[in-house]
């Protein structure tokens, strides 16, 4: 799959990725000239749940693990990570959260569906 670029999306983006296969797309968070906001002392937490109530992950990426992060530059956030679960429906969201300013702000969110590998 060609890598992805996401700006700011308030509205769902809902995708379709394939199981097993590695999936890339960048995420940034820009003022209205398209100049990155310094997210210095955020943290990204990138998660698949069966729904947003679900208590369980079915994929949790966060820095090093699947996350890059590059708070002052865009794209912020870019993710390389394999789609290591089961074939379905999930409910996901990309968050960044700052215990300092008590806040978090959504880069992404929507629903994925997840087709199964046909090779094996």
């Amino acid at each position: 799959m060609p890598a992805q670029s996401i700006n700011q999306t308030p509205d769902p983006v809902n995708l379709t990725l394939r199981q097993n296969q590695e999936w890339s797309i960048t995420f940034s968070y820009t003022d209205p000239s398209n100049n990155p906001i310094n997210l210095t002392g955020y943290t990204p937490l990138l998660q698949f749940r069966t729904s947003a109530l679900a208590k369980t992950t079915a994929l949790s990426l966060s820095v090093g693990s699947g996350l890059t992060f590059n708070p002052t530059t865009t794209p912020q956030v870019q993710v390389d990570a394999q789609v290591a679960v089961a074939p379905g429906k999930y409910e996901w969201d990309l968050v960044l959260t700052n215990p300092s300013a008590n806040g978090s702000i959504f880069l992404g969110r929507g629903v994925v569906q997840v087709d199964a590998e046909v090779s094996r």
